[in-house]
Formats: C-alpha cells, structure tokens, sequence
C-alpha cells in the first residue's frame, strides 16, 4: 500500500507540474503590462504591445514585447513580427523612422518576441506608429498593422541628440530603476542619422563618464567608462557614495575629435 500511495503523489505531483508548465506557456506575458493592442486587418488577430510594470514609452531607450493573438485573446506561438518604428509630423508634411533592435526570435518556442526603439522625440511632435509585419506560420497569413503609441518626454532626460561634422548622433543613457548607493552597471547606446529610415549604431567611438554631486562639491571613486559592446551599446561602472542629486559628466569622441560633452541627471 505504501508503495501504491507514492505512485500515487509522483502522479500528482507529475499532473501539477504539467499544469503549472502549461500556465507559464499559455501567459507568456506576466509581469508585464499592456501598452497598447490593434486589430490586425482582414484576419481574427490583434497584435499585443508589452513593457515591463512600471514602464512606459519615452524619448530615449525602449524596451518592448509584441505578442500575436486572437480576438478572442488566444496566443500564438507560432508566428514571426517584424516593426518600423514612424513619425508622422503632419504640420511638417514628413515622415522619418528611428533607431530599433529585434532580437532573435524562433517561433517554435514559447515566447513573445522582443524589441527595442530609441524614440527621437515625444509624441507632442507628431504621431508615433510601429509597423508591425505580421505572419502567422500555421495558416501562412501574412499582414501589415500600424500600432499607434504615444511618447512621452522623461524628465530628467534621458536622450542628447548632437550634430559633428555634417552627422546627427542620438546618445542614450539607459534608465536604470536599480541605480542606488553602491557601484551600479551603466549603459549607454549610440545611433546616427544616415537618412530619414536609416539610423544605425556607431560601434567605434570612446565614452567618458565623471559623475559629480554638484550641492556637495564632490565626485566618487571606482567608475569604470563604457566600452562598445555591440550593436551600438556602450557599458561600464557608475559609483555612488550618498542618496541625493548626482550628474554623471558625459563626454563621447570619435578618435580626438569631441561628439557630446554634457550631462545626464540622476536622483537616489
């Protein structure tokens, strides 16, 4: 009997197991919140835009999920997304797009598909859209979709645009909620603007990084400046040494010549 008994609670452990799998699976967006959903045309689908709790488009550095469902709030798993991110300035009669990352995405696995936009500027400016490509694989449906989203300026900001010798370069620190009394990772990506749908990553340039406490007239020791990394993404060391208004001194070069010397504002 006693053996009979622990087939028994390996059966239902086995059971709960599957179930709880099969939950992850079927809410591939938890901990995450909706940004902003739409239809997709001529189709039962909408497509999903997510972003971490707590977050929310801005001018600088995005990080997103697009997820493929039913109307009836059905996930797909098994489907491929592609985005343009667009700016509609319809006083200026212009369009132009923005820097953006799409990562690796297998459809046979369980996961919604992840993505990035630096955001050149709010949404006061004119309309924001991402374009989303939308294909289906187990009914080869293939579609087009505009997700309008709407861009906030952060203060403080989070975004320098400058332009050097003819080029317009769009620097981004990006937001660390966890940046605290410690020695904290730092981030920063740059992108310039070749035209007005092409703005790709700059990968050989040299970041300096001085953060100051200006009320208390000193600096901190142990930073370490961001290197390129990839795809435009340059990370290093910042150190805090007291809560507070802190500014970390930003200077970027291409070889000897000067891009940006400014600042970026922080608040522990």
């Amino acid at each position: 009997m006693k053996t009979l008994h622990n087939i028994f609670l390996l059966v239902v452990l086995v059971l709960v197991q599957a179930c709880s799998d099969d939950d992850e699976i079927m809410n591939p967006a938890d901990n995450m919140v909706e940004v902003a959903s739409i239809a997709v045309p001529d189709s039962d689908y909408k497509v999903v835009m997510y972003m971490e709790e707590g977050m929310s488009p801005i001018v600088g550095y995005n990080d997103f999920s697009l997820g493929l469902y039913t109307n009836d709030g059905e996930w797909l798993s098994n489907a491929h997304l592609s985005i343009t991110p667009m700016m509609h300035m319809t006083e200026m009669d212009m369009m132009h797009s923005a820097p953006f990352e799409a990562e690796e995405h297998d459809a046979s696995m369980d996961m919604l598909q992840s993505f990035a936009t630096v955001f050149v500027m709010p949404s006061t400016m004119g309309n924001w859209t991402l374009d989303v490509s939308v294909m289906e694989m187990d009914s080869d449906f293939q579609g087009e979709v505009s997700i309008p989203v709407t861009v906030a300026a952060p203060e403080p900001t989070r975004l320098k645009s400058v332009k050097s010798e003819e080029t317009s370069y769009f620097i981004t620190m990006i937001d660390n909620p966890d940046f605290a009394v410690d020695s904290n990772d730092i981030e920063f990506t740059v992108h310039k603007r070749e035209t007005m749908m092409s703005w790709p990553a700059v990968e050989n340039l040299t970041i300096e990084i001085e953060p100051e406490m200006p009320a208390m007239g000193h600096g901190s020791p142990n930073n370490v400046n961001p290197t390129h990394e990839g795809n435009g993404h340059y990370k290093g060391t910042v150190n805090f040494t007291m809560t507070g208004d802190w500014v970390i001194n930003v200077v970027v070069k291409d070889g000897d010549t000067v891009i940006l010397e400014d600042l970026f504002e922080v608040v522990l």
